[in-house]
């Protein structure tokens, strides 16, 4: 099934009535409706295995491996909601070599020998046309052709809005009148929900003193093209949004709000398109690669250098061996935490997922991994017994090992097709729980190794030889190891964002609490969430700051 519609017709929201209806109907053996938006498809890659990942995503909350996923989809038992044909190119042209015409040949091979394979495609009007001039559709597709929302029907939105309809009268008599055909510019321009939102927002915005009305809905006759229209309609929204968000309204001045969506707008994903989807761990490019890579590695010295400064404090000046190998042990870890943080490389964020403990098969395979996790804090703890003494060397050890047994077993990083299903419902999550993750193995490891060591310094040598030798040296080397393997080896992301917000800061792009802002765009309408992405409320919107990066007067 294809639906068609022109831009903010609603095609999206009758894709996704269609696929809760099928949901609530669902019957054995029917294919599993799943969505996916066609932009985030690098075409590189085989649809079917991209469909598997996509159906991985959404299903491991009933115990669907990847594996499971990649069957389903051979065995044609899903039925993809392909949205956003039309998103998949920069401009409006098509051709033969465009994406949006390699992904319809890539549709029309995943139907099978008997030219069965369900599927639901949503693009504009215009564009499906243009495929289908190329001899490209969908083949024994049936055809869903939105239409264009009716006098009435925006009478009735209004009304549900709570407008006052004697303003809107003159708007919606033209609208009505019989020498206006679906062509004219009023009706094509208000013909739309996303549209009637726009103009709604901005006629509908009223002084915060007076409680008067801005601007009059009459004004809308005075326009004669509907791309005049649709302009004067976008250029009034950034500002009407702000000023009428529902619960923060003074938060932002709307030109910074139009200047920072902009510059999001514009912001180059992987094949060199505009991102469709802001995901917050892949910004950091934005602030400039080279520059926020150089900054994370000063970050990283400054911090090797307290550390360093701290350990050196609590060593002899004759160095013993312990003393000796934990100095090594420190400068490998400086030197490839430095690496790390000057790669252009990033690692998925972790995070938590504690819930595990409520699966019974969870407890059992944790309890099951625990001598892995010992035998390998033996392991290490024996190599370095070899310099540091034995009851240093295991403590260390069997104390790293348990940690990283903990820290692997409770959490899961993102995107690893392996994994269970990630319970975040905030886009914000990945890099918040990043950096707990990676500050707290740092911490926890420190905090234990001087706890531990202190205990062998006390039963050796006395509480003041604890206290002035054991806890000390193992708090400085502990902290010095947690840190750089929390925030340098096991994550990584939620670091390099906080980088590049600095970054950002520093060269006036973006505001320093950037998630603060991309939810209170969301809130207020500017914004949409999909899994753990932001996304422009419409397209139409993100087009229209790229080609406008400069706000407009009212």
């Amino acid at each position: 099934m294809v639906i068609t519609g022109p831009p903010g017709a609603g095609k999206t929201l009758l894709a996704l009535e269609l696929l809760l209806g099928l949901l609530a109907d669902s019957q054995q053996g029917q294919p599993v409706p799943v969505r996916a938006p066609l932009a985030s498809w690098n075409t590189t890659t085989p649809f079917e295995e991209w469909l598997a990942e996509r159906v991985h995503d959404q299903l491991r909350a009933h115990g669907a491996s990847f594996a499971s996923a990649r069957a389903l989809v051979a065995q044609r038992r899903v039925l993809p909601v392909l949205d956003g044909l039309d998103e998949t190119d920069p401009d409006a042209t098509t051709s033969t070599r465009s994406r949006a015409a390699r992904i319809l040949e890539a549709l029309n091979t995943y139907q099978d020998t008997t030219g069965s394979a369900p599927l639901i495609l949503t693009c504009r009007t215009a564009e499906y046309a243009q495929l289908g001039h190329l001899d490209l559709q969908i083949r024994r597709a049936a055809h869903i052709a939105l239409e264009a929302v009716s006098a009435d029907q925006a009478s009735d939105y209004l009304t549900a809005r709570g407008a006052n309809l004697t303003r809107w009268r003159p708007v919606l008599d033209a609208l009505r009148r019989p020498d206006r055909s679906p062509h004219h510019p009023l009706a094509s321009s208000l013909s739309t929900p996303w549209r009637l939102n726009l103009a709604a927002t901005a006629y509908e915005e009223r002084d915060p003193r007076t409680h008067a009305y801005l601007r009059n809905p009459v004004d809308l006759l005075t326009f004669h093209t509907s791309e005049r229209i649709r302009d004067h309609l976008l250029s009034l929204y950034i500002a009407s949004a702000t000023r009428q968000h529902p619960s923060h309204p003074d938060s932002y001045r709307p030109d910074q709000v139009h200047r920072w969506l902009t510059i999001l707008a514009t912001t180059p994903s992987a094949d060199a398109l505009p991102r469709t989807e802001l995901v917050l761990h892949q910004l950091w490019p934005l602030a400039g690669p080279r520059l926020v890579r150089v900054i994370d590695a000063v970050f990283t010295i400054l911090l090797a250098l307290a550390l360093s400064s701290l350990f050196l404090a609590q060593v002899s000046i004759g160095f013993s061996p312990r003393e000796l190998f934990g100095a090594g042990a420190l400068v490998v870890v400086a030197a490839s935490a430095i690496l790390r943080a000057a790669s252009a490389q990033v690692s998925q964020p972790v995070v938590t997922q504690l819930h595990r403990l409520r699966s019974r098969g969870h407890r059992r395979q944790l309890a099951l991994s625990a001598p892995f996790g010992l035998v390998g804090g033996f392991t290490a703890g024996f190599m370095a017994g070899l310099t540091d003494g034995f009851r240093y060397g295991l403590t260390a050890g069997l104390t790293l090992g348990l940690l990283l047994w903990l820290t692997v077993a409770f959490t899961q990083r993102l995107g690893a097709p392996e994994e269970e299903e990630l319970s975040l419902t905030d886009p914000r999550g990945p890099v918040r729980e990043d950096l707990v993750v990676g500050l707290a193995l740092g911490l926890a490891l420190g905090f234990t190794l001087g706890f531990t060591y202190a205990v062998v310094d006390l039963l050796t040598g006395g509480l003041t030889y604890a206290l002035t030798s054991g806890l000390p040296y193992g708090l400085t080397y502990g902290l010095a190891l947690g840190l750089a393997g929390g925030l340098y080896w096991y994550t990584s992301a939620g670091r390099r964002y906080l980088v590049f917000l600095c970054c950002a800061r520093v060269r006036g792009m973006l505001p320093l609490q950037l998630g603060a802002f991309l939810n209170w765009a969301y809130i207020g309408g500017l914004l949409r969430i999909s899994g753990i992405a932001y996304q422009y409320r419409h397209r139409e919107l993100q087009d229209w700051l790229i080609q406008h990066p400069q706000p407009r007067g009212d």
